[in-house]
């Protein structure tokens, strides 16, 4: 495979799931990186189709210090999303998100690792003053003032906003209405959610990973900050009406929904019935309060255009993702308006 010896070494924790793995394809362009994906398990289908792209893949729970230990050895920076959906997570079982995160931290900084950047959520107990206390939001944002105060060189939280790509899971699509993979009883794909002006999506699978990129080019120049990685801003109504014009039908729809909603489990329902709490509080700025506009995707822009260069990439493939090309590039029915 070649020496490597020269190559500055990044661990990406959960590197075969959807978040990580946006990291470790972008790294993994740049001849600078080499890149070490952890995994529970490295028989799964996910960890295997990354041994055979060429990534190093490695066994290592994140509750396992010792594990952790070994695969941080000489590790020049690590990425860190810890999995908010996972049932004990969710459902309260056993030690909490922000446990996990604490400990991956701590090994990182026992094994001399320099920098460290975190996928995080909004801070939505502080910005709410108390109102609005959400599970997940509340453990990722414990990691973060965590690793704040570890001591690394620099800690950086990356964060995404609705990732684009929840259009395309059963999950986020029953908690939603459908959309955009369950058809409602009159034929809808309906997206039924609570009124937001304008909203920051993020395309995780096309934008994220080089937001992470790029801060690690030049991590001192973002210690301690919080980056918005969004893609575009559009409101629902217009989601929808982008769907349809991109497939040629008249299938999507957008509803208002002024009720709470009700998701597939009690503890997913509880967390989107937050998530509604929360943007109502902060008038739709899901940002840690920022203006849903344009300057909220200005830096994602520029960090774009960074890792892009980094990768050997130009044109289109250098531009953030919008709603209306993510929907031509992944929806699975057939278009009738290709370009």
């Amino acid at each position: 495979m070649g020496d490597t010896t020269d190559k500055k070494l990044v661990v990406v924790i959960g590197g075969t799931g959807m978040v990580g793995g946006s990291v470790a394809r972008s790294l993994h362009d740049n001849p600078q990186w080499r890149v070490r994906i952890t995994t529970r398990d490295i028989t799964t289908p996910k960890a295997q189709r990354c041994i055979k792209e060429g990534f190093e893949v490695v066994k290592a729970d994140s509750w396992n210090s010792e594990e952790l230990d070994a695969v941080f050895k000489g590790a020049y920076a690590v990425f860190l999303n810890t999995d908010s959906d996972d049932l004990n997570f969710k459902n309260e079982i056993g030690p909490p998100e922000s446990a996990m995160g604490k400990i991956v931290i701590d090994t990182a900084i026992r094994q001399g690792v320099e920098y460290f950047v975190f996928s995080g959520l909004p801070e939505s107990n502080r910005l709410t003053n108390g109102e609005v206390p959400i599970l997940s939001f509340d453990n990722k944002n414990a990691i973060a003032n965590y690793g704040r105060k570890a001591g690394f060189e620099s800690f950086v939280e990356v964060n995404i906003g609705w990732a684009m790509d929840i259009f395309w899971m059963e999950a986020y699509g029953k908690a939603f209405g459908g959309f955009a993979t369950i058809p409602d009883k009159e034929g809808f794909l309906t997206l039924r959610i609570f009124p937001m002006e304008i909203i920051p999506w993020t395309s995780v699978k096309d934008d994220y990973g080089d937001a992470v990129h790029a801060v690690l080019l030049s991590p001192k120049d973002y210690n301690n900050r919080t980056i918005w990685a969004i893609s575009n801003c559009m409101g629902f109504g217009d989601v929808a009406d982008t769907y349809n014009r991109v497939t040629g039908t008249k299938t999507a729809r957008y509803i208002p929904e002024l009720e709470p909603l009700k998701a597939a489990t009690p503890g997913k329902t509880k967390e989107v019935n937050g998530l509604r709490n929360y943007c109502h509080y902060m008038k739709g700025n899901y940002c840690n309060g920022q203006r849903t506009d344009e300057n909220v995707m200005r830096e994602m822009k520029k960090l774009k255009a960074i890792a892009s260069k980094a990768r050997g990439r130009s044109g289109a493939q250098a531009q953030t993702q919008t709603i209306e090309r993510f929907i031509r590039a992944y929806c699975p029915v057939k278009q009738a308006n290709k370009i």
